[in-house]
């Protein structure tokens, strides 16, 4: 059972309120990188490893993938 103050159930009521900013600064760079090495490794899991695989379940080509994972220093 989910109880909320007025008609609309907010974060706060499910208890995800963030609260107050933390105090290190949002970075950009940092968070793009991130969501990338998530996405490559959760297609290479996918696809247990084949690359041509990943790369196709990213919509990215080959090269492409290999690119992006020596960015993000995974080999």
């Amino acid at each position: 059972t989910i109880m909320a103050d007025g008609t609309q159930i907010t974060a706060a009521d499910l208890g995800l309120d963030p609260g107050p900013a933390k105090a290190q600064p949002f970075n950009l760079r940092q968070a793009r990188e991130h969501a990338e090495r998530l996405a490559v490794s959760r297609a290479l899991a996918h696809s247990e490893g084949n690359i041509a695989q990943a790369a196709e379940l990213l919509g990215v080509t080959r090269p492409t993938l290999y690119d992006l994972m020596a960015k993000i220093g995974m080999k």
